[in-house]
């Protein structure tokens, strides 16, 4: 199973991150919306995904 860590990045500077599993095929990227862009990372383990994920929260 792969893991994927989602950071939705709002217009306001407020960044949202977790861990969930990825979905069949999904690739790392970037979706931009009205009001945040999305972040995916794809990762192979969950341990890498929430490692990976805490830095983001740090930031």
């Amino acid at each position: 199973m792969k893991y994927a860590v989602e950071a939705k990045v709002f217009d306001n500077g407020r960044m949202v991150a977790r861990v969930r599993p990825a979905r069949d095929g999904e690739e790392s990227g970037c979706t931009e919306t009205r009001s945040c862009d999305v972040w995916v990372d794809i990762f192979d383990s969950e341990q890498e995904a929430v490692r990976f994920c805490n830095d983001y929260k740090r930031g």
